[in-house]
């Protein structure tokens, strides 16, 4: 097999100083691969097999059941899921009428990088129509969805992080898929759609991450990517509708939080493979680039306990079980009020009237401090979430033995001898302990405000220390995209064949809320597919009810649509009277479809004869087919 590596844009700059003194010469190249032979060809391809990533591919299937559709995946196949099988599991659902004020709210959490007013309105409208989706995708593998604050959908069961923006009164619920039988599953939302992905047949290749895009020099448009096998070699794909990008941030990348965050030291309590593969080639791709500086990109600074035996942190736990201990800055001074439970909030808390990251990062190095009390309360470290625990299955034991058996929880007889073994200043440390103590005999924190409830002296020996680092969940760096999942250039202009979903370029640009990362990374992922495609899935659940097809109750008029076409836009209009469908036109983009007069007639007069949208798809003129159907959904979803 011939490659051809095709060096293009190779621009050379010369700054001429003090009248042309002195030149620098700086070489601008960008790689682009003219491929002469694939090693393979198929319809659809997808980077990354996270949730948004599942999504995609459930949906492509699910659209086009005898397309090739393949995902490629970094990991090993035990340790897939990227951060969504790490996380809480939570994915959020607002009632159809709170969506303007779910609207409002997100717009407070954004503040002060609002997205555009369109993909806001996008956003919310998605959260609340694809929980019907959602419930038939998990039907199909024996799931289920179950409801924070009970078995069945109650508005209001949800946790609202910020309640005190405006907007954060709105009707909505938690949710998690399970298998059904189960109360909870660590990683459940992923292993559902895992599930559907396998039932599918659609095929995931592990260990054979996309190391580039392959991208005509002049047009941009991608056509597939080089991948690298876990053997080391590489081969080319080819992708005949398009490349989806949903291969996370970049928590585990050091090099890219220094640069783009500004952080000295940081790990990831999620997939450790997401090391910005994605960010790397959007950047090559000229892909216009947003959210790489959000609020701990958004999903906050966690409080992590980093082993050597694991790549990914565990983290302390939200609720300590004992009130003995504290946590002490790189002074061996307390530092703020440890107890609080900033996890409610994305361990955000307020300052000077914002909401502001814990101070751990600036705070380095950082030790939680206890005594044999809290030791035997219980785990110190949380044993449901973290790559750790979900993935590669250790769970922290509850009286915290192994770990001191480990060395992962450093032990001593006195505060002094403990000082020694963490390289500080015994008189520092004990000082500071004694200070504590003696808060806890007047029972009032005055220099934090701790809840007197969570106060007990640090007096029982032996004494712990473990160290604590900032850990990310996740990241919203990466490029913008438009509501269809196009990844858009610095113009605001499409990049042809190149799609975006989940994690990477998330649509969350500043405070995070519960639930929102999940719901965007199936709406991402799912979305990016329909367009890929042109059509919508038989799980849609948009084109019938229960009553009839979708216009059943439709009030007599014109509904129109606009949706994606292979290469334009299309708009179309249904004329509806008496509940039936009358009419259906093409009033835009009619010259960009490659159906006939008499292949659109007859296709529309179908649909109308049958008031269905299920009809049989015209051949050799599918994805215009698919397109019309599209637009049935959209223009009668509401």
């Amino acid at each position: 097999m011939k490659r051809w590596l095709c060096v293009v844009l190779s621009l050379t700059l010369t700054l001429a100083v003090f009248a042309g003194a002195c030149a620098e010469t700086t070489d601008w190249v960008t790689p682009v691969q003219n491929i002469e032979t694939w090693d393979r060809e198929v319809d659809y391809l997808v980077v990354g097999f996270g949730l948004a990533g599942a999504a995609a591919a459930v949906e492509a299937h699910d659209i086009a059941p005898d397309a090739e559709i393949l995902v490629l995946e970094k990991m090993p196949e035990s340790l897939a899921g990227g951060n969504s099988i790490a996380s809480g599991q939570t994915f959020l659902v607002p009632a159809q009428e709170a969506v303007p004020t779910l609207k409002t709210y997100l717009y407070n959490c954004n503040l002060p990088n609002p997205i555009p007013d369109e993909y806001l309105t996008w956003l919310c409208q998605g959260f609340a129509d694809q929980l019907p989706w959602v419930q038939a995708v998990a039907e199909s593998v024996d799931y289920e969805a179950g409801y924070v604050g009970g078995g069945e959908l109650k508005w209001g069961s949800m946790v609202v992080e910020f309640s005190n923006f405006e907007g954060s009164v709105f009707d909505g619920c938690s949710a998690h898929l399970r298998a059904k039988g189960s109360t909870f599953e660590n990683g459940g939302v992923w292993r559902c759609f895992a599930k559907a992905v396998e039932a599918r047949g659609v095929e995931v290749l592990y260990e054979t991450p996309a190391i580039s895009l392959v991208q005509d020099p002049f047009t941009r448009e991608v056509f597939g990517v080089i991948a690298r096998q876990a053997d080391g070699t590489e081969i080319a794909i080819k992708s005949d509708k398009g490349v989806l990008l949903a291969c996370g941030g970049y928590e585990n990348n050091l090099t890219m939080q220094r640069d783009f965050h500004g952080m000295e030291t940081v790990y990831t309590a999620g997939t450790p493979g997401n090391t910005g593969d994605g960010i790397k080639m959007l950047m090559e791709a000229g892909a216009q680039i947003w959210h790489m500086k959000n609020q701990t990109q958004s999903g906050g600074f966690w409080l992590g306990i980093k082993v050597p035996e694991h790549e990914a942190t565990f983290m302390r736990n939200f609720s300590m079980a004992g009130n003995s201990w504290i946590e002490i800055d790189a002074q061996g001074e307390r530092f703020y009020n440890e107890a609080y439970g900033y996890h409610r909030q994305h361990m955000k808390y307020m300052e000077y009237g914002r909401y502001v990251d814990l101070p751990h990062e600036r705070a380095l190095p950082v030790d939680l401090i206890f005594d044999e009390k809290t030791r035997a309360a219980g785990s110190i470290a949380s044993q449901w979430l973290s790559w750790p625990t979900t993935t590669e299955g250790y769970m922290w034991t509850s009286d915290n033995l192994a770990e001191i058996e480990k060395g992962w929880i450093i032990k001593a007889d006195t505060i002094e001898e403990l000082a020694e073994k963490l390289g500080r200043d015994p008189e520092t440390l004990k000082a500071t302990i004694d200070a504590w103590n003696a808060a806890c005999d007047a029972g009032v924190d005055e220099a934090f405000g701790r809840d007197p409830e969570k106060m007990d002296k640090i007096d029982t020996a032996p004494y712990y220390a473990v160290s604590i680092t900032p850990t990310l969940v996740a990241t919203t760096g990466g490029a913008k995209r438009d509501t269809a999942g196009h990844v858009l250039d610095w113009n605001d202009e499409p990049i042809p064949g190149l799609y975006e979903a989940g994690e990477l370029g998330s649509y969350v640009s500043n405070l995070y809320q519960n639930g929102v990362f999940l719901s965007e990374a199936m709406l991402s992922g799912r979305t990016a597919a329909q367009t890929a495609f042109g059509a919508v899935s038989e799980f849609t659940v948009v084109q019938t009810t229960a009553a009839g097809p979708a216009w059943a109750d439709a009030e007599d008029g014109q509904y129109s649509a606009t949706v994606d076409g292979l290469h334009d836009k299309i708009e179309v209009t249904f004329t509806v009277e008496g509940g039936s469908l009358t009419a259906i036109e093409i009033t835009g983009g009619r010259e960009s479809m490659f159906i006939t007069d008499e292949q659109l007639a007859e296709y529309t007069g179908a649909i109308i004869a049958a008031q269905s949208a299920d009809v049989d798809i015209i051949a050799g003129a599918t994805i215009d087919c698919q397109a019309i159907g599209t637009a049935i959904g959209q223009a009668f979803a509401k």
